[in-house]
């Protein structure tokens, strides 16, 4: 209590920014400054702390995530450090942003985390290209395609200039493998027995077969393209509820990480170690187009269909943020 006002003065400081517990202090603050001979200056002024819904805020408990091995470290994407954030993918711009969507308060109160997310979203929504991944790959052939083609796809339909770039349709390609399904429920408008779909900037393909394993799992599903059934052909008009994104055979095998949040959402009042989310990490080995192989640490994409990613410091994919857009405000 004394130190503090003093080393201010001597600093030079000119506001001394505090959280609502310091209130108190500031009048011995103020009394040490002035008896001291430093005059008005600098000035305490408080402010309420950032909480943040299903996200633990407090360094004694970040602590207790490190120390227990919940999760990898200070920089683990799922913690809200900035080397955490950085990790995440998070650009500073959306940071930025947030911050100046909820100002600074006197009065402690929960900011909805989708709000975050909303602003990196939109962020990432004008600036991420766009590229093709496969998350869970499943084999599929196209029986009826002789040689491989060359498509294009727009490196970001919402930004004007941003061009595209090419990938190859191979007579074999790899989709999700919950794209496909032999029992599919109501209103699954992707590829199913007898079922059309269009590739994302290619042809509408249709179901002719399927392979299991022993254990009467798919393995692979046979179809053949439609003639003229790429965009200005003749058969383009097919109607056809379902786009899937796909990679080649060349496709690159990328290692995906999924991330959930630290707490459920029960905000009740319970201690953190009791809303720990007991998997808050899924891993995939997935399947990229090669346009991802000159892609730099810290490069963000939009994974088509699936999500904004970025690229880790191991060469993984790291999940940013989902598509989906929760946030109300």
């Amino acid at each position: 209590d004394f130190a503090h006002p003093i080393s201010d003065c001597i600093e030079g400081i000119t506001h001394s920014i505090c959280t609502l517990e310091f209130e108190d202090h500031r009048p011995l603050y103020d009394w040490v400054k002035y008896n001291c001979g430093f005059g008005d200056n600098p000035r305490q002024i408080e402010f309420a702390r950032l909480g943040l819904t299903r996200t633990i805020m407090s360094k004694r408990y970040l602590k207790r995530l490190v120390d227990t091995g919940v999760v990898e470290g200070w920089d683990d994407p799922r913690m809200p450090t900035l080397s955490g954030m950085r990790e995440r993918g998070y650009p500073a711009e959306a940071l930025l942003d947030f911050c100046d969507r909820i100002g600074v308060a006197k009065s402690n109160s929960m900011v909805e985390a989708a709000l975050l997310e909303h602003c990196v979203r939109e962020n990432l929504n004008a600036n991420a290209t766009r590229v093709m991944v496969v998350k869970e790959p499943l084999k599929l052939r196209i029986v009826n395609l002789s040689a491989p083609i060359t498509v294009s796809v727009d490196n970001n339909p919402t930004a004007e200039g941003a061009g595209t770039h090419e990938v190859t349709l191979t007579p074999e390609i790899f989709i999700e493998k919950s794209d496909f399904s032999l029992d599919p429920p109501p209103k699954y408008h992707r590829l199913k027995p007898d079922g059309m779909v269009r590739l994302k900037g290619a042809y509408i393909i249709k179901y002719l077969s399927h392979e299991t394993d022993d254990a009467g799992n798919v393995t692979a599903v046979n179809c053949e393209f439609i003639e003229d059934s790429m965009s200005g052909g003749v058969n383009a008009g097919i109607k056809v509820k379902g786009v899937l994104h796909w990679a080649p055979a060349d496709a690159l095998d990328v290692v995906i990480n999924d991330y959930d949040y630290l707490l459920d959402e029960v905000e009740d009042g319970r201690d953190f170690g009791e809303r720990l989310n007991p998997v808050t990490k899924v891993t995939y080995q997935g399947k990229a187009e090669p346009f991802l192989q000159n892609a730099k640490t810290y490069d963000r994409f939009q994974f088509m269909r699936l999500g904004y990613y970025t690229k880790n410091k191991k060469g993984e994919y790291n999940l940013i943020v989902g598509l989906k857009d929760s946030y109300k405000g």
